[in-house]
């Protein structure tokens, strides 16, 4: 399979919105897919009968250079590092999502730390296991390439962690999108 380009968080041209701002083009089931509590880990297995794997992409510490997505996490200066991990999370060996996580290098001391670790496991998988985590709003956005997604910084142990996942269209997004009608 030739490599497969994310969609990067930190890019200027993706224009980012909260609920109730989102474009006309967004259908009610794709409104309620995005908006989605449950874990999408989770989903993509049931409705994939169980073959959800993860490709990654990208592991690195990196700095973020725009100033909107870093005052996201707070004050942290152009300088602070965030590990970030780009994966395609793939369903019956077909690419399904693009999912980019970014966390500052503050939140690897705490439980979050354990992000690093994770190679190719599921990053909702581990969120969601855990008791205590506190999510933020969603924000909606539409790539350049025409892909709807959802990005939320969670919160465990008043860590930040934020996760951006873009949906592939294919057979899993319609099988994921009949769920939501």
């Amino acid at each position: 399979m030739e490599p497969i380009k994310t969609i990067e968080l930190d890019d200027d041209s993706v224009r980012w919105i909260a609920p109730g701002c989102q474009s006309r083009s967004l259908n009610q089931a794709m409104l309620r897919l995005l908006c989605d509590e449950g874990s999408l880990t989770q989903q993509l297995i049931e409705v994939s009968n169980g073959c959800l794997c993860v490709q990654t992409v990208e592991l690195a510490w990196r700095n973020i250079l725009g100033d909107d997505l870093r005052r996201l996490f707070g004050p942290v200066a152009p300088s602070h590092e965030f590990w970030s991990r780009k994966t395609v999370l793939l369903c019956e060996g077909k690419p399904a999502v693009l999912a980019h996580s970014l966390m500052p290098a503050h939140a690897a001391e705490s439980a979050l730390g354990e992000v690093l670790e994770l190679g190719e496991h599921p990053l909702g998988g581990y969120l969601f296991s855990q008791t205590d985590v506190k999510r933020g709003a969603f924000q909606f956005a539409k790539s350049e390439q025409g892909f709807w997604g959802r990005r939320r910084i969670f919160y465990l142990d008043s860590k930040p962690i934020m996760v951006a996942e873009f949906f592939l269209p294919g057979e899993t997004l319609d099988r994921l999108l009949r769920r939501h009608r």
